[in-house]
């Protein structure tokens, strides 16, 4: 079971096991993402990383690795490091803070380069993005940051001719607190499937309390690697609707997360049979260490004991929310 998943795609490692696992598939690493304070660059040559600053609860660091079954190429340019086979590129980017310019306008432009990267070698369509956002509640000339990040990335959507209830990608956006923004993601050849929450209001959707912009990013992706069924589940809270859920109450917040992941797997049941994937695999941010045991045991009960489960400490978009939870779901069965 894990021997497919690993050929597909993704797979967490402890810290002390990343040198041993990047040596068993050298040539074969599309990039590594580092959580926690002691968690630095491998030595891995050429390998496109990254590192998020924020807590690994239960462990002083893991990395997050994207596999690929064939051998991949490896580039850099710019700020942007990425390694690419004939399907699928990862890339990763870490974006210091200006002191002269807002951060609407440095997200803008630092997304405006990753989408013409991307498009320059031809993989347009991106498919999965994660977003490490420093001081993510922090105001800025009386906005949120995280508003003038979505409406930084909106407008580059915009700029670069991509159609937002088509292109958008599945994605996350967390706060970490200290180090560089951080933007990980995948893009491929041709584009993902977007799969939206009947549940929830579409995010892009969002009215105009959340932002001038609604956040750019479809609630689920589906795609395939090597003829293999992925899906990727976009960061996912206590929302109905546009509302969110359960304040202030961990518990409660968990049940909603758990219904709205169930909802969107469901929208998604004519594309991937989730309940014989190879895998699934969350990776969970908790805006206290303490929910750790509470929340990981309701997605056991609710998606089955053999689940990975990674939990990491964050600061959630929206100040009332407590937890997230994202998901991978890939399938060992040919599309």
């Amino acid at each position: 079971m894990q021997k497919t998943l690993e050929r597909i795609g993704l797979r967490y490692v402890a810290g002390d096991r990343i040198a041993d696992v990047l040596a068993d598939h050298r040539g074969q690493v599309l990039g590594c993402l580092g959580f926690g304070e002691s968690a630095v660059a491998p030595d891995s040559g050429a390998i496109p990383f990254a590192h998020a600053a924020m807590p690994v609860i239960g462990s002083r660091r893991a990395y997050e690795v994207w596999m690929s079954p064939l051998p991949v190429r490896y580039d850099r340019r710019g700020s942007i490091s990425s390694a690419r086979n004939d399907q699928v590129l990862f890339g990763c980017l870490e974006i210091p803070g200006s002191e002269t310019m807002d951060y609407d306008v440095l997200v803008y432009e630092e997304y405006c380069a990753i989408f013409d990267y991307l498009d320059d070698l031809g993989y347009p369509n991106l498919l999965r993005v994660w977003h490490y956002l420093p001081d993510i509640h922090g105001e800025e000339r009386s906005m949120e940051r995280y508003k003038r990040f979505s409406l930084g990335r909106h407008e580059a959507f915009v700029a670069k001719g991509r159609a937002i209830s088509r292109d958008a990608p599945a994605a996350s956006a967390v706060g970490s607190r200290a180090g560089n923004t951080v933007i990980t993601f995948l893009a491929g050849l041709h584009p993902g499937t977007p799969i939206e929450n009947p549940r929830q209001v579409s995010a892009y959707s969002y009215p105009v309390q959340y932002g001038p912009r609604g956040p750019t990013f479809a609630r689920a992706l589906f795609t395939t690697w090597n003829g293999l069924p992925q899906l990727y589940v976009s960061g996912t809270a206590s929302i109905l609707g546009h509302l969110s859920q359960h304040e202030g109450d961990a518990d409660a917040q968990a049940d909603e997360t758990i219904r709205n992941l169930r909802s969107v797997i469901g929208a998604a049941s004519g594309l991937i049979d989730a309940q014989n994937a190879a895998e699934m695999q969350f990776k969970v941010y908790l805006r206290e260490a303490a929910y750790q045991q509470l929340v990981e045991a309701k997605l056991r009960a609710a998606f089955g004991d053999a689940s990975v489960i990674i939990c990491l400490q964050a600061d959630i978009c929206r100040r009332e929310l407590l937890l997230e939870a994202e998901l991978v779901v890939a399938s060992n069965r040919p599309a």
